[in-house]
């Protein structure tokens, strides 16, 4: 069975039961996500979906701007209207989803009732939207097992290549019917057989029966049978059945079925010979009492586990959904980003929620005030609104990375202790790269800050490509104003500052050099003299731990030993402390 078909199924699936509302897709290209989301919604008549990602924060999700019949706040795109379509809502990464896009996800996901009390609005709703969010497979890790439980349909859609065909007429019809198959006993005792032993909860024994049920009323029948269970375990690739006896005498239609022509091919006695080792298609085989299916898990490597959470190492912190904790006082003002408002008259105030907030009340303040010309907004001290600020990093990641020294060694293993550090406490990161090749001038470090570690910019430093030039004083000058900044001027103190700097020692482009853009003729021992001056700078400041990182012997390995004396580091050599 194509991948495209397999998607396709997955997503009729989704639109015609409102309990799979959840769909996840493997390895989906990020390039094909916005039509999956046209096609979804085309079919539920919604075709506009909505994208959360990475910087999806509470006041785009949650609330919007009205302006009819005056100007004020609404429910936002999450809130489902009444008597319009279901929307669809589309997760770029799964793995790299805000924390409010997350708790939306827990709180909309497999409920059959949402509350929402923001900015004075007060709505209660049945939530019908449906989700589809794609994740790398090696991503899995890092989502927390209650979010990926809400996505019970999950595809690998690694083979899809193009857009999807438009849905097939049979489906719209079975969407218009609405009347969702029956499910008799002996199939929901064949859903128990085809879940894997040992799996925790009934999720799984539910959307497979449900898919099961969904596949049945899209074929437009009114009674599930065991193929569209078999059906359903190929759609999902679950292995093979647990062996219950079954036979052709226990009553238990057994046959294959081809989703794609919807029909029924079965030998007399509702018995079909076992698919060949290998096969991939869309069949259920019915198990023969001679040489019976073999149960058993399926391999981790396998790239069709529906479930690869089971086999994967978990690199997420605990109580992910939560905020981060901090170390400040509680009369110490927050200064993280804003999540929100409150009432308030001093201080950080919020105007466009003050707007808002007072913006419905101009009418009763002023009864000619839509009649009159253009006049200014009728305000009084309640209307004030300050912003509700989440809490900023109390840490703070300090990395220095000078590519030229990285040639034949993955700094990457000497690098992760630190990069789990600042994950799992989610520091600030600030990044100077010195030495790589795509750059505006090669004399020069280049230097951002991200929020978070998962910030992409991080992981494209990473893996930059070397260039000829080394401006380690630059970088190490860079390293001095961004700590100044942070520790003593900047709005986000970091309580817990740690400074790690990756090099060889060989700084061959002078401090002048940098800030001039000019190459000197002749350079000598200047870059490596300016480099230990800044590194003496460093090692002037309070509270930073510094750690100075070697790639391992080498001539001139006693450069890298001498920067790390100069700005009192640590030095770790080749991944391992000495």
């Amino acid at each position: 069975m194509p991948t495209a078909s397999r998607v396709r199924y997955a997503l009729a699936c989704a639109a015609l039961d409102p309990r799979l509302r959840g769909v996840l897709l493997f390895d989906l290209e990020p390039a094909l996500l916005l039509g999956v989301g046209h096609w979804l919604g085309s079919l539920l008549g919604n075709p506009h979906p909505y994208v959360l990602g990475a910087s999806t924060v509470a006041n785009n999700a949650w609330t919007g701007l009205a302006s009819r019949p005056t100007l004020g706040v609404s429910p936002g795109p999450l809130v489902d209207k009444r008597g319009a379509p279901p929307l669809t809502v589309l997760v770029s990464d799964l793995a790299r989803l805000s924390l409010t896009g997350q708790r939306a996800a827990i709180t909309l996901l497999d409920a059959d009732v949402a509350h929402l009390e923001r900015e004075g609005l007060s709505v209660t709703w049945a939530p019908r939207s449906r989700w589809v969010a794609t994740c790398a497979r090696a991503d899995v890790g890092r989502i927390p097992p209650h979010l990926l439980d809400r996505f019970p349909l999950r595809v690998n859609a690694s083979g899809l290549h193009a857009d999807l065909e438009p849905p097939a007429e049979r489906w719209r019809r079975a969407l218009a019917r609405g009347r969702p198959a029956t499910v008799p006993d002996e199939v929901a005792r064949e859903v128990l057989d085809r879940v894997p032993a040992g799996t925790a909860g009934a999720r799984r024994d539910l959307a497979l029966a449900r898919i099961s049920r969904a596949l049945a009323t899209l074929d437009g029948r009114t009674r599930t049978t065991s193929a569209d269970v078999g059906q359903a375990a190929s759609l999902l690739r679950l292995p093979a059945p647990r062996d219950r006896g079954h036979d052709a005498g226990d009553g238990v239609a057994y046959g294959r079925h081809d989703l794609e022509g919807g029909q029924v091919a079965g030998r007399p006695g509702g018995e079909e010979p076992p698919l060949p080792a290998g096969a991939d298609g869309f069949g259920v085989a019915a198990p023969a009492s001679a040489q019976p299916l073999a149960p058993g898990p399926v391999s981790p490597a396998d790239p069709g586990d529906p479930y690869p959470e089971d086999d994967t190492e978990p690199e997420r912190e605990p109580g992910s959904l939560r905020s981060p904790t901090t170390r400040h006082s509680s009369s110490r003002p927050s200064h993280g980003r804003s999540i929100g408002s409150r009432p308030g008259a001093f201080g950080d105030l919020a105007l466009v929620a003050t707007i808002l907030g007072a913006a419905p009340m101009q009418a009763r303040r002023c009864e000619d005030h839509h009649s009159r010309p253009p006049h200014p907004l009728h305000l009084i001290p309640p209307d004030l609104r300050v912003h509700r600020r989440g809490a900023a990093p109390a840490r703070l990641l300090v990395l220095v990375l000078d590519h030229t020294c990285r040639t034949g060694w993955n700094w990457l293993d000497a690098l992760a202790p630190y990069l789990q550090w600042a994950y799992t406490g989610r520091a600030g990161v600030s990044v100077i790269e010195v030495g790589a090749a795509d750059v505006a001038n090669e004399l020069r470090a280049q230097r951002f800050s991200a929020s978070s570690l998962l910030d992409p910019r991080v992981v494209r430093a990473l893996e930059r490509p070397v260039g000829r030039c080394t401006p380690l004083a630059h970088g190490l000058d860079l390293a001095v104003e961004t700590l100044r900044h942070r520790l003593h001027v900047g709005r986000v103190p970091a309580d817990d500052v740690l400074l790690v700097i990756v090099t060889d020692g060989r700084g061959n482009v002078p401090l002048r050099a940098s800030a001039t853009g000019e190459l000197p003729d002749r350079v000598g021992s200047e870059g490596v003299a300016d480099a230990l001056a800044m590194a003496r700078e460093l090692s002037r400041m309070k509270r930073i731990h510094a750690v100075v990182l070697d790639p391992g012997p080498r001539p001139g390995a006693a450069l890298t030993r001498a920067l790390a004396e100069a700005c009192g580091a640590r030095l770790q050599q080749g991944g391992e402390p000495r």
